[in-house]
């Protein structure tokens, strides 16, 4: 039942190398085949009806069971391994048991396609809203919880998140198949310019890691003016130092993926990090500060390659490349900034 909303995707990209990735074809009819029997076989039900569908990172399907329930399918590609995996639905497990805000890992990872799948409650999606200027606080207050949250668990899967870059490599694969980093490199010297230095002074934090979502986007992580209402697509959790994770949200916090936004400000990204000092009851010590802006500055390079990769000519993917251009030196001084 699936298939008419995979063709729509596929005619909406262009292409379908994401599902070439996770499924190993691109036709429809073979992937809604493919979805319908891991319901059968790891579900106990067969599908009734398709949600939605969506892909990118991986490809993830909302289906109603024929007996009635509803759950979230997300297929992953195959460097997407079950020890990570599997630690991504023991965190996910406790953090809705102990009430915080995201869906209930049902089952997984099984096998789908060329690689594993997880599967979730669904949690209906309370929508995107206009972004307000008080949100901040609550995004960032929201990620202290989770972090907080999380604190106490043993996790060691989460080391090996798929998207860790080599330590000999300055960016990871990325994410999506859509993105050539390699073939695109012409012209994105200057942006690889500021990711070394960012790079170097984010892993300058030797210390403790915590367990944190590490896309923490309006796009995931649903906001109202006081609370976090919903948090998806809890694979983008990982160990990493909280530097690292406060820097990289406080420059992703209101993206929804939409064309025409643009990155948030030197400002704004002060004020995020502030935000989180005040919810977690301590403040950052200068190391930290200094992580945090190469943190800021790596992830809007990374962004920044995505854009050229498939807008070399910036007509329509703007978000980080005049953000990074214009800032990124006084991001790298953080540090100095805020002292």
């Amino acid at each position: 039942m699936s298939e008419p909303l995979i063709a729509e995707s596929i005619a909406k990209w262009g292409h379908a190398r994401c599902e070439v990735a996770v499924f190993g074809t691109g036709r429809p009819a073979l992937i809604a085949a493919m979805i319908d029997e891991f319901c059968r076989q790891n579900l106990g039900s067969t599908s009734r009806e398709a949600l939605f569908y969506a892909a990118s990172v991986g490809c993830v399907v909302g289906v109603g069971l024929a007996d009635g329930s509803r759950v979230v399918i997300k297929a992953f590609q195959p460097r997407w391994a079950q020890p990570f995996l599997q630690s991504v639905r023991d965190a996910q497990a406790h953090l809705a048991r102990t009430g915080f805000p995201c869906p209930r890992p049902l089952a997984g990872p099984a096998s789908l396609g060329r690689g594993l799948a997880l599967v979730e409650s669904f949690l209906p999606d309370p929508g995107l809203v206009a972004i307000e200027p008080e949100m901040i606080g609550v995004s960032a207050a929201g990620l202290a919880e989770q972090v907080w949250r999380c604190e106490q668990l043993d996790l060691p899967g989460l080391r090996d998140h798929p998207m860790n870059a080599p330590s000999s490599s300055l960016y990871p694969e990325p994410h999506s198949p859509v993105f050539d980093f390699v073939a695109t490199a012409a012209g994105a010297e200057w942006i690889d310019e500021f990711a070394v230095r960012a790079k170097r002074m984010r892993e300058g934090d030797a210390g403790a890691v915590v367990v944190a979502h590490c896309d923490w986007s309006a796009r995931n992580v649903r906001l109202s003016s006081d609370r976090v209402l919903a948090v998806y697509d809890w694979d983008s959790l990982a160990l990493v130092t909280e530097s690292a994770a406060v820097g990289q949200a406080a420059v992703t916090w209101r993206s929804t993926g939409e064309p025409g936004e643009e990155a948030p400000s030197v400002a704004e990204i002060v004020r995020f990090v502030r935000c989180y000092e005040s919810a977690r009851g301590r403040d950052f010590t200068r190391a930290e500060w200094t992580a945090i802006g190469g943190a800021a500055v790596w992830v809007l390079a990374y962004a920044s390659r995505c854009e050229h990769a498939i807008d070399p000519g910036a007509r329509l993917h703007r978000r980080a490349r005049p953000r990074l251009r214009a800032d990124g030196e006084a991001l790298l001084s953080l540090a100095d900034l805020t002292r």
